[in-house]
């Protein structure tokens, strides 16, 4: 085909003399060079790296969401979109990730709310719920409902440049104790870490001696007698292996730990991107949030099978021991309190407002699930 085009051009010519037609050959394969080195450049150009940090492994729940998450950006991305991850707080520890966001240290990062009660305080509130749905995708819905409805929550992020682009939830709350436990009330006078301080005043109310040790520091805690229990959703009792040294395991099924696992991205980096790379990222969180509800199903069941084979002593929390959770008075009182800080660290005090909305929807995702007809939020995007 070259060949016919070269051909043409001395056809065309005419009369043109031998140098004429010389340069006339140069300056088409000049341009013909060109336009390679310029393709090649452009699709080069097109393959772009972003980094993501968590303080997770790629292995149990959050691992397989995350990984999940990350492996559908480059299926679908299709050779033109890289991430480089650093697993289980390999380059920023769990309470720097927000920050690296902000400063674009890193791309992407796993955020936990319970990290920034003092940053992202309005967020906090979502921690407060005690009970929410069971069903996977309505637990997501419930939380793409809450950013949708109450702007306050996504402009936190916004404040420290970065938005939410994936979002996942986790197991029902669990104790694992070093010495026999079966009930609610095994929690009384028991040395207990929790992960949020509501969470601890609330174990306060239960009879539990709250103790706010770090998360990277409880399997030493409690190998060391510093604890004698630990109290979180039950994928993470089993992740680190505490299960391990406290065998006696205590799980509240209707108690979900209701803080969203998000994935954020720096903002600017985001408006950086073209707009087929955005869409390519926003197709990948819809989907596997839809794979990773299949996953998630199961995954109790399989974590109390591996708990039991291995000898730990698994009950799950009776009728009675969710009602009188339930009727614990610390509940109110860290509602209270929390509304009353808010309120004086905000401009607007509308903490009120905003709690009594998250609640309400977390009821509407409840409801959603027994069979009545609400309608679903649109996507995050």
């Amino acid at each position: 085909m070259k060949k016919n085009i070269l051909e043409k051009m001395l056809q065309l010519s005419g009369t043109a003399t031998t140098v004429t037609a010389i340069a006339a050959m140069g300056f088409f394969l000049s341009l013909l060079w060109g336009g390679i080195f310029k393709t090649h450049y452009i699709a080069r150009a097109e393959t772009l790296t972003l980094t993501y940090a968590t303080n997770t492994e790629p292995v149990g729940l959050r691992g397989i969401a995350e990984k999940g998450f990350i492996d559908e950006i480059e299926k679908l991305g299709k050779g033109r979109i890289k991430i480089k991850v650093y697993w289980r707080q390999s380059y920023l520890i769990d309470k720097e990730i927000l920050e690296g966001v902000k400063d674009g240290t890193v791309d992407m990062g796993h955020v936990n709310i319970n990290y920034y009660p003092k940053r992202l305080v309005k967020n906090g509130g979502i921690t407060l719920l005690q009970q929410g749905p069971d069903r996977y995708e309505d637990r997501i819905w419930v939380y793409n409902k809450i950013y949708q409805d109450i702007p306050e929550l996504g402009a936190e992020f916004e404040n420290y440049k970065q938005k939410i682009i994936y979002t996942y939830s986790v197991l029902p709350l669990a104790g694992c104790f070093t010495r026999e436990a079966t009930s609610l009330g095994d929690f009384k006078d028991r040395r207990i870490r929790a992960s949020s301080r509501w969470l601890l005043k609330i174990l306060e109310g239960a009879g539990a001696i709250p103790v706010d040790t770090p998360w990277k520091d409880s399997y030493l805690a409690l190998k060391t007698n510093a604890l004698e229990g630990v109290f979180t959703n039950i994928d993470a009792i089993h992740r680190i292996n505490l299960d391990e040294i406290a065998p006696h395991i205590v799980i509240f099924r209707e108690l979900w730990n209701p803080v969203p696992f998000h994935v954020t991205i720096n903002l600017p980096r985001w408006n950086s991107l073209p707009r087929d790379i955005q869409t390519v990222i926003e197709l990948a969180s819809e989907n596997a949030s839809k794979r990773f509800a299949n996953i998630y199903r199961p995954m109790l069941d399989e974590i109390v099978s591996d708990q039991r084979k291995a000898g730990y002593t698994v009950t799950f929390a009776t009728k009675k021991d969710i009602q009188d959770w339930l009727a614990l008075k610390e509940i109110e009182k860290v509602k209270a309190q929390w509304i009353k800080e808010v309120n004086l660290v905000t401009v607007n005090g509308n903490a009120g407002s905003i709690l009594e909305k998250i609640e309400q929807i977390a009821a509407q995702g409840i409801m959603k699930q027994s069979g009545s007809v609400i309608q679903a939020p649109p996507a995050l995007f």
